[in-house]
């Protein structure tokens, strides 16, 4: 498996406009410190699947033929943008697997064009090809999906949005112990008000259960970036355009895990 972040960032990402904090000022001087909408581009067994859209230029950066199909986790605005363009291509028909929620964005599910909305349910797997998708609940405020895939003895799991997990899907996750999760955290710890994200602590807490043997932390606000770069965490945390290739662990390691 390879999974290309095609960006890492929150809707208040860096550089937010008119913001002056020390995340926003790095992410204009350093283009690499920017973050667009969170998603991601998995490539496994021969398919091409995008996870999430948030991104207006996909049309341009996925020709026809070049996806299989798009995980889309909740239909908030960053992450389901780049669809509206997309819906109008005369390319073949695009399935879109998704969670149930009639209100949608704006009027794409009334005309979806060129895209075919699957629902999905939390716990109810599907096959594409050789690999099993199983959709797992999140927390947050709108109808939100994560995506666990398999494939040939790996398994990644992509859980953004949520602030915390249900207590059924922590517990699916630390029972299959994932080879890989991609996992929200927008902010810092201390953060106080509503919020539907997870903080440092918390994503911390959600790791430690799940245990998976490697992860990232994805949709990050500016507000966490300029915390990082004051005192910086152990937990590794996603850049856009950072590919992460998933793989069984080799016979020597094993061998040196088990010593």
């Amino acid at each position: 498996m390879r999974l290309t972040f095609l960006g890492t960032g929150g809707v208040w990402a860096a550089p937010v406009h008119g913001c002056t904090c020390p995340a926003c000022m790095a992410a204009r001087r350093d283009p690499a410190r920017a973050r667009g909408p969170a998603s991601a581009l998995l490539e496994v067994a021969g398919l091409r699947l995008l996870i999430d859209a948030g991104h207006a230029d996909l049309t341009t950066r996925f020709p026809p033929g070049t996806l299989d199909g798009v995980l889309l986790t909740h239909f908030h605005a960053d992450h389901v943008l780049g669809l509206m363009l997309m819906r109008w291509s005369m390319a073949p028909k695009l399935p879109v697997w998704c969670p149930q929620d009639p209100k949608g964005f704006d009027d794409l599910l009334k005309h979806p064009g060129r895209l075919r909305f699957q629902t999905c349910a939390a716990g109810a797997a599907f096959s594409v090809g050789p690999i099993t998708i199983t959709p797992v609940a999140l927390i947050h405020s709108r109808p939100t999906l994560g995506w666990v895939i398999d494939h040939a003895d790996l398994r990644l799991a992509w859980l953004c949005d949520t602030r915390g997990l249900p207590d059924q899907t922590a517990a699916i996750l630390a029972a299959q112990r994932p080879d890989f999760v991609a996992l929200d955290c927008a902010y810092p710890n201390g953060t106080t008000g509503a919020r539907n994200h997870n903080d440092l602590d918390e994503a911390s807490a959600l790791l430690a259960r799940i245990e998976p043997q490697d992860s990232r932390l994805l949709h990050l606000n500016h507000e966490l970036d300029a915390a990082l770069m004051a005192t910086p965490t152990h937990l590794p945390v996603a850049w856009d355009g950072e590919d992460v290739v998933i793989a069984a662990p080799s016979a020597e390691n094993g061998r040196e895990s088990a010593s």
